[in-house]
Formats: C-alpha cells, structure tokens, sequence
C-alpha cells in the first residue's frame, strides 16, 4: 500500500497495523537513502494541509516528514534522536529546509 495512503488513513483515525507501521519505517529508510541520490522526489512535495493539520505540523510540511512524525507516534527510539530530527536534520544539511 502506498505509505500515503496508509498516513491519510491514520490522519481519519485508523488505527496502523505492526506490519503498516513496519512498512512505514522501510519506507522512510528508503526515502533517507533516495534523499542523498537526489532532490526531485515525491516525498519532498508537500503534504495537503489536512494531513499537517491532522499531525501538528506547518502547512506545507513534506511528506517525508510526516512520514516521520506518524512514525515517532509509533515507534519512539530507545535512544537516539527520534525519526522527525534525524529527517528534518537531513533537511537541513540538504538546504532544503531553513533551521
């Protein structure tokens, strides 16, 4: 399923399933990869507002960011930065976004 799709879902009040949540973490782990091949991807289009709304975030939030807000909402690490500054940190280093 496309993890859009899955965070819209979340955004409406679905609830993620272990293995969505899953597929939601290889997803960003690939979008993090791709990020460092290139600028032009989907996932750094930004998300419709009802999904930042729904999330907390400025309007116009990247999708991958999203991404990985649903993600911190899931899956808090242990140690270590969480999924929303590691994405938002690359941002940064990227010039893609202003700290």
């Amino acid at each position: 399923m496309n993890y859009q799709l899955l965070i819209e879902s979340y955004c409406f009040g679905t609830s993620l399933s272990e293995q969505e949540i899953e597929l939601l973490s290889l997803e960003i782990e690939t979008q993090i990869i791709n990020l460092n091949l290139s600028k032009d991807f989907a996932f750094l289009k930004p998300a419709p507002s009802h999904i930042c709304k729904s999330l907390n975030l400025r309007e116009n939030t990247f999708w991958i960011m999203c991404l990985a807000e649903v993600l911190d909402v899931h899956k808090l690490p242990t140690t270590g930065k969480t999924k929303s500054v590691e994405v938002f940190d690359l941002l940064l280093k990227k010039e893609l976004v202003v700290g």
